[in-house]
């Protein structure tokens, strides 16, 4: 979490974190305790545990300690301390100024209705400008990249930035799997009325102090306590989440005592439900299926292994928004994959507790009373494309409208002539997030695997959720492979509907080496992206070996990084060694990847958004030239570096009629984005990066022959891009009611 400090923070909140060892007891909130239990492998020394009593030596530096030399329990308080800055609870406060914090990221749901418009942002300078033709055009003065003036109270608060650029305490290997036992407040006995009259209490008040557990003194001086006006109080409700990786892990799980008092049939104690989060070859060991006995049979068993777990449309709504569109064309809209029957079932097992289920979404148990699993949950109704009798895909089928439109479009997408050949035109663009701020119903993050034949593939941007897009558009058996032909992953900025994903992808990516051949995955980002990653690699294996990073700041032609600010300095020295040392292997990276890839160009180009904000221009020797806004205003760096571009990738979060809130927000318009691509005499744009609070499609004109809108998952070559804009008029249609319910919301808002 603290590794995260410099694109994370709220001021308006505060962050208690509560770490569990094996020497930690039971924590409670006053609504529930949650016992422990620390298991390591079997392979795990004790001599490795991490040590609270190494002795702290001091750095040389008068100014500053070292923290790698700190003891666990002073690493720890660093972290906290660092945690209670990005968590510092207090409302007033601005942004701080040295994090890369901008006014376009939204501090609320975009479909909250509480959102205040624009004009009572308090940045924002509108004025209404008479037009010639009588209507009033709304403008915003840019704001400035930096943040809005402070206080001197607060520039004093936020002058010391040591802490953003200071390396964290070094962590030290500790493979322990937690478990958790979880049990909830004792409840009440249920009240005797009858009882309380017996002893000649009245009715009033003081039946409720005694319902509450009070006891109570009568005006005859006599004491009545709870217990002599209610049934026994009952324990509270337990339930328990088992994590254990692999079979390593058994033996020190089955044998621990923490697990006894629980597998018991004594109703007070007994867990209704057992969580397994376990790994495949768990289950299939004999220990572990007799230590599950071990509990009472009414305890139900929910299990969650990869094998007897189904892989199931989770997102329904968007499966059935692709499998409308995939009637416009099936490759280029493909239904998401998934697969409704696992892969085996726990009937092979004869030696299993009685009451044992797969874990599937959404299940439910009833904690109070204890009626453990609802057996309704188990049931849901799964998305299936081929079940014509599934009342979604009925009412698809039943669209009329839309079906018409459909054949009309296929129609006139046929008659498109895509058999002319240029450079560039078999790359394939995947765009598997086109959506901005938080994934919504349609659209998740941002996104877009660009697939250059013969060579690998570029990721541009990955935020949250991205393995899973890449999951449900090429599946199970397909992923691996796709993932090993991801050669560089670019992030354009640190704002994190572009880069949460990252980690997720390095983590897989590096369980697929730990296979197969190790090539190097370019890391082509902001400096302090790197950051991020190293200090996350001392919680999780991501291979940093080889990740070879790149630092945008370095390949912006003819910039040249100022080297002489104390931040410069602090920036780089503190993480990368000194400054040329980066340079250097900045530049050698990427003349590697330029080389590994077939490219003429790879260059950072900086746009108008936030701190440490970034386009990118890709050149392929053999002539094609792909070019990627990330998020900006329409910025003439990017016009000028993106001449005759095949392919621009441009952000449009706004509708036209947002131009306001877009300068605001420092995002682009639909007609903005299309303008740029016509100064930048691209041959194709095709646009991304939506706004999910407005429309899915935005209003492109008969003319802009060369423009498409892009979605989730969406498949398609270059040369296949004229086809899209005959799919159009059909979308909108398929999407009119989504559009009205927003435009109702809207109303409301």
């Amino acid at each position: 979490m603290v590794a995260s400090r410099n694109f994370v923070y709220r001021t308006q909140a505060t962050l208690d974190t509560h770490e569990f060892d094996e020497t930690s007891g039971a924590f409670n909130d006053g609504h529930l305790t949650v016992t422990p239990v620390v298991v390591l492998p079997d392979d795990y020394a004790k001599s490795k545990m991490p040590s609270s009593s190494r002795k702290r030596r001091r750095s040389n530096s008068n100014t500053q300690q070292n923290v790698e030399y700190f003891s666990t329990e002073e690493k720890m308080a660093y972290r906290r301390d660092v945690l209670s800055q990005m968590f510092s609870n207090e409302a007033a406060d601005n942004a701080p100024g040295h994090t890369i914090e901008a006014p376009c990221t939204p501090r609320k749901h975009p479909l909250r209705k509480d959102t205040k418009e624009l004009s009572e942002a308090p940045d924002a300078q509108i004025n209404m400008i008479p037009m010639e033709n009588s209507h009033a055009k709304a403008s915003v003065s840019e704001i400035p990249s930096d943040i809005a003036p402070r206080s001197e109270a607060q520039k004093s608060k936020f002058r010391n930035m040591e802490y953003l650029f200071k390396p964290l305490p070094p962590t030290e290997p500790f493979p322990a799997a937690i478990s958790y036992i979880c049990r909830g407040p004792t409840l009440l006995g249920k009240f005797d009325k009858a009882a309380a009259v017996a002893l000649g209490i009245k009715p009033g008040p003081i039946y409720g102090k005694l319902h509450k557990g009070l006891a109570v003194t009568l005006e005859d001086g006599r004491v009545i306590t709870p217990d002599q006006v209610s049934s026994p109080p009952v324990p509270g409700y337990v339930f328990i989440v088992v994590d254990c990786p692999d079979v390593s892990y058994v033996d020190g799980l089955i044998s621990s005592l923490k697990f006894d008092k629980y597998q018991t049939s004594d109703e007070n104690d007994r867990p209704s439900v057992v969580v397994h989060l376990i790994g495949d070859d768990v289950l299939k060991d004999a220990r572990y299926r007799q230590w599950m006995k071990r509990f009472s049979p009414k305890t139900e068993h929910i299990i969650g292994t990869q094998e007897i777990c189904a892989q199931p449309v989770l997102f329904q709504k968007h499966a059935l928004g692709q499998y409308s569109l995939s009637k416009l064309d099936e490759n280029i809209f493909p239904i998401p994959k998934y697969e409704n029957s696992p892969a085996q079932t726990l009937d092979q097992y004869n030696d299993l507790p009685a009451k044992c289920f797969p874990l599937t979404n959404m299940t439910e148990a009833d904690l109070v009373p204890r009626n453990g699993i609802v057996k309704e949950s188990l049931n849901q109704l799964l998305f299936d494309h081929t079940n014509k009798d599934h009342p979604d895909i009925q009412k698809i089928e039943e669209n009329e409208e839309y079906k018409q439109a459909a054949v009309v479009a296929k129609a006139e997408a046929a008659k498109v002539d895509i058999t002319e050949s240029f450079p560039g035109d078999d790359v394939q663009v995947i765009t598997l997030g086109t959506g901005s701020a938080i994934p919504s119903r349609y659209r998740n993050v941002s996104g877009t695997l660009v697939k250059i034949p013969e060579y690998g593939s570029i990721l541009l941007d990955a935020g949250e959720s991205t393995y899973g897009q890449m999951m449900r558009r090429f599946g199970r058996d397909q992923l691996d492979k796709e993932l090993r032909d991801i050669r560089c992953i670019f992030v354009s900025h640190l704002h994190a509907d572009h880069h949460l994903g990252v980690m997720r992808l390095l983590t897989k990516m590096h369980a697929l080496k730990q296979s197969g051949t190790k090539r190097p995955t370019f890391m082509v980002a902001p400096g302090i992206f790197r950051n991020w990653v190293e200090e996350y690699s001392h919680v999780e294996p991501i291979d940093q070996d080889n990740i070879l990073p790149v630092f945008n700041e370095f390949i912006v032609p003819g910039k040249r990084v100022n080297t002489s600010s104390p931040g410069a300095k602090l920036y780089f020295q503190q993480f990368n060694g000194v400054l040329s040392e980066s340079l250097r292997k900045s530049q050698a990276n990427l003349a590697k990847l330029k080389k590994e890839l077939g490219l003429l160009k790879f260059d950072a180009v900086e746009v108008t958004h936030c701190r440490w904000a970034y386009g990118l221009t890709i050149e392929h020797n053999s002539g094609w030239k792909i070019v990627y806004s990330g998020d900006t205003r329409p910025c003439n760096n990017l016009i000028q570096s993106g001449q005759n571009a095949t392919l621009l990738i441009h952000e449009a979060s706004m509708d036209d009629d947002k131009l306001a809130e877009a300068i605001a927000k420092k995002h682009s318009t639909t007609k903005e984005a299309v303008e740029v691509g016509e100064k930048m005499k691209a041959r194709y744009t095709l646009l991304n990066h939506f706004s999910q609070r407005y429309a899915k499609m935005p209003k492109l004109s008969e003319e802009q022959k060369n423009v498409c809108v892009s979605f989730d998952l969406m498949s398609v070559s270059i040369k296949q891009i004229p086809v899209l804009p005959k799919f159009t008029q059909a979308i909108e249609i398929l999407f009119k009611d989504d559009e009205e319910e927003i435009e109702s919301i809207e109303k409301d808002a």
